[in-house]
């Protein structure tokens, strides 16, 4: 019987966080919450993302990302952020990322694909975009 709460346990969590990943959670302070699908999911440690998810982090909170290229990502307290598109395949030379800071701070850190192809990266704000270009950044967008 405890197998069988086990195995149904770990079903739901892939329902829920099926899909491609493009990011795992590596740390996680406070409530971060994932909206996918007008469905919003708590963020813990080892939380998969996908390209789309909104991410939110509330008073006190923050969250830290790596992404499958290699790039970093810390979104601090009271921020938003949208994971627009991501694609990393070095082997078929097809790279794209592409988020969207909307409120709050982030500190960035670009991996392979700004390497590559830095000309692939967008990193956005409400007043303009980013350029990539190898670098190291911090953020903060004032509602």
């Amino acid at each position: 019987m405890k197998n069988l709460i086990g195995f149904c346990i770990l079903c739901s969590a892939v329902l829920v966080w099926g899909g491609e990943s493009i990011a795992i959670a590596k740390n996680v302070k406070g409530t971060v919450q994932v909206k996918r699908d007008g469905t919003y999911l708590n963020v813990v440690k080892g939380s998969d993302l996908q390209a789309g998810d909104i991410l939110q982090t509330s008073d006190n909170s923050a969250v830290g990302l790596t992404f499958n290229d290699g790039s970093v990502l810390s979104i601090g307290a009271k921020s938003m952020m949208e994971l627009n598109k991501y694609l990393f395949k070095p082997s078929s030379n097809e790279y794209d990322f592409d988020v969207t800071l909307k409120k709050g701070t982030a500190a960035f850190e670009s991996g392979k694909i700004g390497k590559l192809a830095p000309q692939k990266v967008a990193f956005r704000v409400p007043q303009g975009s980013i350029g990539i270009r190898g670098t190291k950044f911090l953020v903060d967008v004032e509602e």
